[in-house]
């Protein structure tokens, strides 16, 4: 992490707006207080949780302080009373406002408490401009910490990729969120994958593939309510490839999924790792594969991108919801959380599906990253510009990317295309 041309605006104490997006808080706190300065958690009764998960992020880097508002974050008189008493106690040191977070009555007036002074001269007693307190916030569309400079200029200072790393596993504790498994960085049987991947693109033989799975694969797999048999069943089954693209067969064989009559037999995939039971190795021919190839052009790119951290499937289970929220793929590029949906239909028809996964992506990433969160959908249609277009009505244009069937080959290209294009937008 390089922090330099932040080092003339770090301070030792630090006064913090809390939202329900904690976030902003946390990356204002690592940039701008100095190592065992002491952040000040402005929160009222309905952030509480949000400013006692940041302060637990912090562990001891920071002293931390939670100051309450209670139910008073509309009421002037009792924020700058609570702030003020804070102010006056502190004897020595740099202080500093990030005003970020919060409602917008918390930064109008925890400004005004900070910005001016009380003093007392011959006409009695007066307000005067405070010397040396740091004003910031943090530009999400432009990823900048912005700071309010005593000349009314403002200096703005990029938030670049290496300027602070953000662990996924950190932004999901911020959230209250705790995943039911530890995300995988390794993808399964890419080999199979990226052979896939070119069968899907082209449309010939990717009706061979839909003809095998669904009339012969899924028949034998499947009962007749559409669920998976049970695992002693899959482990008795030897599927005939026969009908398959040769390169897929050979991938099978390749992974040592076939019998020695060259049919798939299920109960190999026990020897794989990754597959806990047989039915696993199943979704992962429904689509999963695409996932765990998306992760490799992900891993491919890490580090010419600076992506923090990455990873696949992060499943979160939320109260008051049977199956709680997936990321399929998601990493981090700084502080900056991209967030990618796949799905492998490319039925017209099931439109709709592809456009409810992606909204789904949408509406969490945005919750977890804020307005700088962008999202993806990887998919095998053939017109991913219009289905772009049909959702671009009601989310943000900029915030979502659509990759199709033709993009799925050189689809670490155009991932970086998209990184470089957010770059672009942030300037």
């Amino acid at each position: 992490m390089s922090t330099t041309e932040f080092e003339e605006y770090k301070v030792d104490h630090l006064f913090l707006l809390i939202g329900k997006n904690p976030l902003p808080n946390y990356v204002a706190t690592k940039l701008l207080l100095h190592q065992g300065g002491t952040a000040y958690l402005v929160h009222t009764t309905d952030t509480l949780d949000e400013a006692t998960r940041l302060k637990k992020s912090f562990g001891s880097e920071f002293n931390v302080e939670l100051r309450s508002l209670n139910h008073y974050e509309s009421d002037a008189y009792h924020i700058q009373k609570e702030i003020g008493a804070k102010l006056d106690s502190i004897k020595s040191g740099k202080i500093g406002l990030n005003y970020t977070g919060g409602t917008k009555a918390m930064s109008a007036h925890s400004y005004r408490t900070l910005f001016y002074e009380e003093i007392q001269d011959k006409t009695g007693k007066v307000y005067r401009r405070r010397k040396g307190i740091i004003f910031s916030y943090l530009d999400p569309r432009r990823l900048e910490i912005c700071i309010d400079r005593e000349d009314n200029e403002r200096e703005r200072l990029k938030v670049k990729p290496d300027t602070l790393e953000l662990k996924l596993e950190t932004l999901f504790q911020l959230h209250g969120l705790t995943l039911q498994k530890r995300p995988s960085q390794e993808a399964q049987l890419l080999e199979l994958a990226e052979e896939l991947v070119k069968v899907f693109a082209s449309k010939g033989k990717v009706q061979q593939w839909f003809d095998w799975y669904h009339d012969i694969f899924c028949k034998e797999a499947r009962h007749d309510n559409r669920k998976w048999k049970n695992k002693t069943e899959l482990a008795k089954l030897a599927i005939p490839l026969d009908k398959l693209p040769l390169e897929i067969v050979d991938a099978f064989r390749k992974a040592q999924l076939l019998n020695s009559d060259d049919k798939l037999a299920l109960v190999q995939a026990k020897n794989i790792t990754f597959f806990t039971e047989i039915e696993d190795f199943c979704k992962w021919l429904d689509g999963i594969w695409l996932e765990h190839y998306t992760l490799q052009q992900i891993k491919n790119i890490a580090n010419s991108q600076s992506i923090t951290d990455y990873g696949l499937d992060f499943k979160i289970p939320l109260k008051g919801t049977k199956d709680g929220f997936q990321f399929d793929v998601a990493f981090t590029r700084g502080y900056q959380l991209f967030a990618i949906s796949c799905t492998t239909t490319s039925d017209i028809k099931e439109r709709n599906l592809c456009k409810s996964k992606l909204f789904e992506a949408y509406l969490r990433a945005i919750q977890m990253g804020g307005e700088e969160a962008r999202v993806a959908l990887v998919c095998c249609a053939d017109e991913p510009d219009t289905l772009k277009a049909e959702i671009a009505d009601t989310l943000s244009n900029k915030k979502i990317a659509v990759f199709g069937r033709a993009d799925l080959l050189n689809l670490s290209d155009n991932i970086i295309k998209w990184i470089v294009d957010n770059d672009r937008e942030a300037r």
